[in-house]
């Protein structure tokens, strides 16, 4: 049996990180600007893009694991 992982498995495990990221960061962002309309106070990009990036890595990882098992 060929247990090798795949290009088309590891391009869509890339597309899967990247879009989970994408879209944790945008929702962030909305929820913070959300939080603080009216108030005068601004929301850090970087405050929102590294939540978002460890739940983009974790739902790679999450999907390699599915998917070699």
């Amino acid at each position: 049996m060929n247990r090798a992982y795949s290009s088309r498995n590891w391009w869509t495990e890339m597309a899967v990180g990247v879009l989970v990221t994408l879209v944790c960061t945008a929702l962030l962002l909305g929820v913070g600007i959300w939080a603080l309309e009216g108030r005068g106070g601004t929301v850090n990009l970087l405050s929102c893009l590294v939540p978002g990036l460890a739940v983009g890595i974790w739902s790679a990882r999450r999907y390699r694991r599915r998917h070699t098992a």
